[in-house]
């Protein structure tokens, strides 16, 4: 396979343009558990690169068209101080509309959706997609103000969540919220004190719950929420949010599964008595 030599190489050169974030319409994926996740999720790369010593990474990947790349050039790619064996460049997920949630909705099933406004974080992002994923969350709602979702420090904290959990970016966010109260859902958001306690927090058969930043103002929208706070024991005064998402999210999921319908099984069926 032709190994990669020249710092005039245009693949080279795309690379790190997308790496200094100068095209939204892509993502820069770096290390083989992204990438594979990627592939497996029916992802196809428009540039994917391999360290020139990992060429049978190259074969694994053959159907797809990897180019090895010299080690001292491939050192300086991507964003990691310490490179990875393979990154690509892949076409981002699609935009999606919080409109298109309405073909997704079951009433027999609850529904929860975890929204971030200010979390500009992209490595805190990250985690609460993944704690999104991990409590079977039907997306994650990405206010504009926070971190982008497809950048590739969010994408390494979510540990390939964020190519899998149905992501909505949202520019205005009181239309979005407008349009989650049309399908009925309810909001709630973290708040550190002055809320009602999760212990006893009513959630919704369809509920959002919103974490807002750890520093600076906060969204005006958020004052349509129902805040509520985790008690806390000792001197602590607040939790990373990505903590307090998990621990809203899991106890959400929770309380609105014991209290569903049991869902509708349609791989059985039921056979008439002779």
């Amino acid at each position: 396979m032709e190994v990669i030599r020249s710092r005039g190489n245009a693949s080279l050169k795309r690379v790190g343009q997308v790496a200094r974030g100068k095209d939204d319409s892509v993502c820069l994926l770096e290390g083989e558990r992204l990438v594979h996740d990627a592939l497996r999720g029916g992802m196809e790369p428009e540039i994917l690169l391999v360290r020139e010593e990992r060429a049978e990474l190259a074969r694994d990947l053959a159907g797809h068209s990897p180019r090895l790349v010299a080690e001292r050039l491939f050192d300086g790619l991507g964003t990691l101080t310490t490179p990875p064996g393979v990154l690509g460049v892949f076409p981002r997920p699609a935009r999606r509309s919080v409109s298109d949630l309405a073909d997704d909705l079951d009433d027999r099933r609850p529904a929860l959706l975890l929204g971030v406004s200010g979390v500009a974080d992209p490595g805190n992002l990250g985690a609460l997609a993944r704690c999104a994923e991990a409590t079977g969350a039907m997306g994650l709602l990405v206010a504009a103000g926070s971190a982008r979702p497809f950048g590739p420090k969010a994408l390494r904290g979510s540990m390939g969540s964020l190519l899998r959990v149905p992501v909505f970016e949202i520019d205005d966010l009181d239309r979005a919220m407008t349009a989650l109260d049309d399908l009925e859902f309810t909001h709630c958001v973290a708040a550190t004190r002055g809320g009602r306690s999760l212990d006893d927090h009513p959630f919704g058969h369809r509920t959002a719950i919103w974490m807002t930043g750890e520093t600076g103002p906060v969204a005006p929208e958020m004052e349509r929420c129902s805040p509520v706070t985790i008690p806390m024991a000792g001197g602590v005064e607040s939790l990373n949010v990505t903590v307090a998402g998990a621990l809203l999210l899991f106890e959400a999921a929770r309380r609105v599964r014991r209290d569903a319908e049991p869902p509708y099984d349609r791989t059985r069926t039921t056979e008439r008595p002779s």
